[in-house]
């Protein structure tokens, strides 16, 4: 049975792909939950026409985005942290602490759009990635300083 997909399931397709199921997979989990709908003639037309408008907010919400990534490409962060043993921190700056750094500063970020491969240990000048749409990333300076209150 083919379906049209109302949301992105994992394992199965994103948002608005037509995919093969089995019929009671169909009949008792997606429709009930309304997750997804029957791929008749109809439907398929008005899919093509959210496809449309779709592929039209994305391209304006990148073209907003690769705005905010051009004032973003001078910002410079700076966090200060309690130190020990010269420059390791106690615990770690992670995502949550640069994005709400970003708020601050005026850039209302998530910080699941900030890209750390693991969280920030020791002082010092990092480059900091920030992925604002699937095809617009930023970057932006991050300086971990000692907090100096001991």
């Amino acid at each position: 049975m083919e379906i049209i997909l109302n949301e992105t399931i994992q394992g199965l397709g994103k948002e608005l792909d037509v995919v093969k199921v089995k019929n009671g997979f169909a009949h008792n989990y997606l429709f009930p939950r309304g997750l997804a709908q029957l791929a008749t003639p109809a439907s398929r037309k008005r899919l093509d026409a959210l496809r449309a408008k779709a592929e039209a907010r994305s391209e304006r919400e990148k073209a907003s985005f690769e705005t905010l990534a051009e004032k973003m490409k001078n910002v410079s962060l700076t966090i200060a942290a309690k130190v020990h043993d010269g420059e390791k921190l106690f615990g770690s700056i992670q995502a949550q602490d640069i994005s709400a750094k970003l708020r601050d500063a005026g850039y209302e970020i998530d910080r699941k759009a900030v890209l750390l491969e693991e969280p920030i240990k020791a002082l010092g000048m990092y480059t900091i990635k920030l992925q604002l749409h699937k095809d617009v990333e930023a970057k932006v300076k991050l300086w971990v300083i000692s907090d100096e209150s001991k």
